[in-house]
């Protein structure tokens, strides 16, 4: 059975992104959807000596409301700065010099669109670790709109796809809709437990940016650290059963 994810493509993600891709025949990033300034679309987190650094994109602010493959990355020169951060939080570390070259390579490639640097950076880490799961963008199919649930099982369906791996931040609008059912279509959730690995810095803290792992654990060891978080998968009603009141 083809089994596919389907993402946003969100800037410098966490290692459960990746166990997202690990996990399935096709992984597709969803970029004709609406972007959102308030997400990690625009933003992630690097360890710093005191806690986490926040890593900022600027996006233009026209067009106001782009669909994320039309989002356009804002001419400020914003660029440096971002990068000089994440030099200063990595360059000491085992491999900053790969993680680092990953960055910058992102944003050569990126032409000023938010889509393709997001998506360079995931490529970049997959190609650099072993990741090997076919890729595209949603926008490529010529699937066409429509509501969320409803979406997601013609993708499948235009994939040939009999399942379906959902992030469970996701149950909250799958919880009791049976459209998957209806459609034939096996619905999981990745079962995911953020993985400890040596940092620069202590205390560790976890949910940062993948980049940052890389730099300390380097390439060989970023998908056996990736896959050592990942538990069975989950059913809409495991995650009833363990959110049920005791």
């Amino acid at each position: 059975m083809t089994r596919i994810a389907i993402m946003q493509p969100t800037f410098l993600p966490w290692l459960g992104y990746f166990a997202l891709i690990d996990r399935v025949d096709r992984f597709l990033f969803l970029d004709d959807v609406q972007f959102s300034r308030q997400s990690w679309q625009s933003r992630n987190r690097l360890k710093g000596p005191e806690g986490a650094v926040i890593l900022p994109l600027a996006v233009a602010r026209k067009p106001s409301r782009p669909l994320i493959r039309d989002a356009r990355l804002a001419e400020t020169g914003f660029e440096g700065k971002l990068i000089a951060t994440a030099e200063n939080l990595l360059a000491k570390t085992p491999h900053g010099d790969l993680a680092l070259s990953i960055l910058r390579q992102g944003f050569d490639r990126a032409r000023g669109s938010l889509a393709a640097l997001n998506i360079a950076i995931i490529e970049s880490i997959c190609t650099a670790t072993g990741i090997d799961t076919p890729r595209q963008t949603t926008g490529s199919l010529g699937v066409g709109s429509g509501e969320k649930t409803d979406r997601l099982i013609r993708l499948c369906q235009h994939c040939g796809a009999g399942g379906y791996l959902s992030p469970i931040g996701s149950a909250a609008y799958l919880e009791g809709d049976d459209s998957f059912d209806q459609a034939g279509i096996d619905l999981a959730f990745l079962n995911y437990t953020h993985p400890v690995y040596p940092q620069r810095f202590s205390p560790f803290l976890s949910h940062l940016s993948a980049l940052d792992a890389l730099a300390h654990v380097g390439p060989d060891a970023f998908l056996p650290l990736v896959r050592s978080g990942v538990g069975p998968d989950l059913t809409l009603t495991d995650l009833k059963d363990i959110h049920a009141p005791t």
